[in-house]
Formats: C-alpha cells, sequence, structure tokens
C-alpha cells in the first residue's frame, strides 16, 4: 500500500425481495409488448391485415367480400380466396378504392351494379376465374379505369359497348379465353390503349376476322405476345399468326355474303313469303265471300205487288147473254 491514499471499502451486494424482482420484470414486459405491436382496426377483418387504406386478405378463404371497412380504403387485396360472385353494390361503401385484384376466385357472375361508385378506381384485375358472358354496362362506374384484366377465364364474346365507357384504358389483357372472334369497334372505343394481350384464344380465321386483322396490323405495336396470337379455324390454318396473314387473302370475301347478312336476306324472304300466303288467303276469303253473295241474291224468290185497282177498272164490259123467259 501507497502511504496517504485512503483505502476502498466495499460495498455490501444489493438483495432484491421476490416481489419487487417480479414486478420490475411485468414493467419491462408490458413496455416492450405496448412498443412492438399496435391494435387491430376494429373494422378490419380477422383474418385481413388493414394499415393506411390496405385491405390485405390474399388467400385467406374468404367466399365473399368483406364489409364495413374503412371508408378511406384506397387498395383492396383479395386474390386467391374462394369469392364465387360480385353482387349488386359490393365496393359502394369505397368510393377512394384507386387498386382492386380479385384474381383466382371462384367469380362466374358479376352483377351490373357491382362497381357502382368506384369513380377512382385505376386497377381491376379478374383474371383466373370462371367468367364466361360479361353484362354490357358491368363496366360502366369505371371511368378512371387504366388496367383491366380478364385473362385466364372462359370468355366467349365480349358485347359491342362493354368497354365504350374505359377511354382512359391503357391496358387490357384479354388472353387465354374462348374467344373466337371481336367487334373491332370495342378497340375503336380505346383511344388511349397501349398494351392489348390475344393471344390463347381460338381464333376463327374465315372472313369474319378481316376487320380486326386490319385493325391488328395498323396498330401491331399495342399488341403483345403477337407470335402466340393464333388462328384456331379452318384447319389448314390452326396456329398459325394472325399477323402473318395478308390482307389480300380476304379479298374474295367481297363476293360473298356474310353470316349475319345471309340471316338478314333469309328473314326478309320467310317474311315476303308468309305476307304472300296471308295476301292470297285475305284475297281468296274476299271473293268465295263475294261469290256466295252474288249467288244467295239470284237465288231470292222475286215477290210481286198487285197493283190497285179502282172500283169503276173493276166492271167488265162484255157481252150479255139473253135470258129465256118460259
Amino acid at each position: 500500500m501507497y502511504p496517504g491514499r485512503p483505502v476502498a471499502r466495499s460495498r455490501p451486494p444489493i438483495v432484491v425481495s421476490g416481489f419487487a424482482k417480479n414486478t420490475m420484470l411485468y414493467i419491462v414486459f408490458w413496455m416492450t409488448f405496448l412498443g412492438t405491436s399496435s391494435p387491430q382496426n376494429p373494422k378490419c377483418p380477422d383474418v385481413c391485415r388493414c394499415s393506411s387504406g390496405v385491405v390485405d386478405c390474399y388467400g385467406r378463404g374468404l367466399y365473399f367480400i368483406p364489409e364495413d371497412l374503412e371508408e378511406d380504403t384506397h387498395t383492396m387485396l383479395l386474390a386467391y380466396n374462394k369469392i364465387t360472385a360480385l353482387k349488386t353494390l359490393s365496393f359502394y361503401k369505397y368510393p377512394y378504392l384507386s387498386h382492386l385484384e380479385l384474381h383466382n376466385n371462384l367469380i362466374s357472375n358479376i352483377d351490373p351494379q357491382a362497381f357502382k361508385n368506384l369513380q377512382n378506381l385505376t386497377y381491376l384485375d379478374l383474371s383466373r376465374n370462371q367468367l364466361t358472358i360479361l353484362k354490357p354496362k358491368v363496366f360502366k362506374p369505371l371511368t378512371s379505369l387504366k388496367t383491366l384484366n380478364l385473362g385466364n377465364n372462359w370468355i366467349t364474346s365480349l358485347p359491342g359497348d362493354i368497354l365504350e365507357p374505359l377511354r382512359n384504358l391503357t391496358t387490357l389483357y384479354l388472353h387465354n379465353n374462348a374467344l373466337t372472334g371481336l367487334r373491332v369497334d370495342i378497340l375503336y372505343h380505346l383511344p388511349a390503349l397501349t398494351q392489348l394481350r390475344l393471344d390463347g384464344n381460338p381464333w376463327v380465321c374465315t372472313c369474319q376476322i378481316q376487320y380486326l386483322l386490319s385493325w391488328m396490323v395498323d396498330n401491331a405495336q399495342k399488341i403483345y405476345e403477337k407470335e402466340r396470337t393464333l388462328c384456331g379455324v379452318p384447319k389448314y390454318l390452326n396456329q398459325y399468326p394472325i399477323l402473318e396473314i395478308e390482307r389480300d387473302s380476304f379479298d374474295h370475301c367481297q363476293d360473298f355474303f356474310t353470316l349475319h347478312e345471309y340471316l338478314y336476306f333469309l328473314l326478309i324472304g320467310l317474311v315476303l313469303f308468309l305476307s304472300s300466303i296471308i295476301l292470297c288467303l285475305v284475297t281468296g276469303g274476299l271473293i268465295v265471300f263475294y261469290e256466295r253473295l252474288l249467288l244467295k241474291a239470284q237465288r231470292k224468290p222475286r215477290v210481286y205487288k198487285k197493283r190497285t185497282v179502282k172500283k169503276q177498272e173493276s166492271i167488265t164490259n162484255g157481252h150479255h147473254i139473253p135470258v129465256c123467259h118460259i
């Protein structure tokens, strides 16, 4: 030891009672829990996750669209569920919804009013469902829609005016459906369209496709998967790329009537035929009726009236026979 240096004394050990120790552990636990967890949104389904306007229900086995969500919801992720139909006003309470994913469900029917009040929706994915027919006005409320995915369904045809309200649509997927033809006026109603998929459909490459082919040639830069957009019918064009068909191949179509024209002329012919039969029957009936009236008039007995004879004219002036008196 050095002289003049104070000697350090050892401190007695601190003894903590069991009650104080448990209390400290309890406080630390709740501080940690409250610091790392947040309370669940009361309007969020138990099986989903909701945060900042996003409702995430991916693969949760849902059969219906969740109800009573926050009105400011802007994104709904409902893919990989078991939803079979979109009923009327399914999303009416969410006017701020802009992104909606419904792919990989079992949707086979969409009510015409299902998307009402979704004027701010810009993205809609309905791919990989069981759609076969779409009602004409089903997309009418979606005036801001930019992306529409209808791929991998069983759609056989599209009504001519179904996409007319979608003036802002830039991306349209119709691949892997059952389309055999497409009315070209549907595409002319989409002035903002920049990306289109038509592959994976059994296209009928006869005279009826010439107008669609003409549009495809003029807008080839908008068509994705060109090499996979193939003919299905006729047999000699099976699996032949549509865009490789020469426009001159349809010159002979001008010499023949289309199916609609044939049906139109057939209908006119039937109407004229039936009208001529009805006219003949009516005319014949009138003639027979007139002849019967004429014959009946000829057979009717004549009644002659006696002329009234005056009293003086009734005296006959003749020779008087003499009477012999005996």
